[in-house]
């Protein structure tokens, strides 16, 4: 039987689903770590610093051997393949490799190649962050938000990011009560790749009576330096300031995946705010990770 593997939210069933976002939020209200006897590989082809040390974190929890494979000082650099890597990884008896790349199917292409080594998506182009969507699922769960009563809000770069992509995929399978997206134009999505959501083009539009504000960073590495909006133009239409948070309800909650640019996307004062989770979320990562791990590792049929 070949390894499991997370690539995507749509990867997943729903146990899977349901297993990992309940053993995150276990793991953050004090559950005891297993001890899992393997070894998992960090391979990111693109800058990281939560998603990276996260899973580092996770594999420590879990006693887990981690190792980390710069691409620039890899045999990459000679031309080997990824799958030769990954042949590589297998034949010295490495049971995880976790990577992140800027081609959107790399890793899926992958995975059909592979028969012992697990593969984690810590995100690939502009397709999916699965990770990420879970982690923040867990965050909100923890709060004690039910999806159906969940009327989300997700503003900014929405073409560009895997990010968002993972959360579309996600929210609709949990019960959200209401997806909104906002944003420019040139970083929207094209009309109809979104079934079952609603689209603004204003930001005060989107945001009026959601209960969940997630703010998404330009992605400026997947845009042409001459299509990057002014900063202080961008954050005017899309930014989220005190201001915009106070026509919401108090308990309104804000969400970002990082890493925050701030008065871009977001004001210092509401990054920093009583209703910003931005922490909340790069605490959970930690958890998450070890979910995934223990689903990985410990959850095979």
């Amino acid at each position: 039987m070949s390894a499991r593997h997370l690539l995507s939210i749509e990867s997943l069933d729903e146990a899977g689903l349901k297993q990992i976002i309940e053993r995150a939020c276990a793991f953050a209200d004090g559950a005891s770590a297993p001890e899992i006897d393997a070894t998992v590989v960090n391979l990111f082809h693109e800058p990281s610093t939560r998603t990276r040390l996260s899973f580092e974190r996770a594999a420590g929890c879990l006693g887990m051997q981690s190792f980390n494979i710069e691409p620039q000082l890899s045999s990459a650099t000679k031309g080997e393949s990824l799958t030769d890597t990954a042949a590589t990884l297998q034949a010295m008896g490495m049971d995880c490799l976790i990577l992140r790349h800027a081609d959107d199917n790399l890793i899926f292409e992958l995975a059909q190649k592979v028969k012992n080594l697990h593969l984690v998506n810590a995100g690939s182009g502009v397709r999916a962050h699965p990770s990420q969507a879970l982690l923040d699922a867990a965050v909100l769960q923890a709060r004690g938000l039910s999806p159906a009563g969940l009327k989300l809000a997700i503003v900014g770069d929405i073409r560009h990011s895997r990010v968002a992509a993972s959360h579309l995929a996600l929210w609709p399978r949990l019960g959200a009560a209401e997806i909104r997206l906002a944003g420019p134009h040139n970083m929207l999505p094209d009309a109809g790749a979104t079934p079952g959501v609603t689209v603004h083009d204003n930001m005060d539009e989107a945001i009026a009576g959601a209960n969940v504000v997630m703010m998404l960073r330009i992605q400026r590495e997947r845009i042409d330096a001459e299509g990057w909006p002014d900063s202080q133009a961008y954050f005017a239409d899309w930014g989220l300031s005190r201001e915009r948070l106070s026509r919401l309800a108090p308990d309104s909650l804000v969400m970002h995946p990082g890493p925050v640019n701030r008065d871009v996307e977001i004001s210092s004062e509401v990054a920093d705010g009583p209703n910003a989770l931005i922490l909340d979320q790069v605490r959970m990562g930690v958890f998450a990770r070890m979910a995934i791990f223990e689903w990985l590792l410990r959850g095979q049929d």
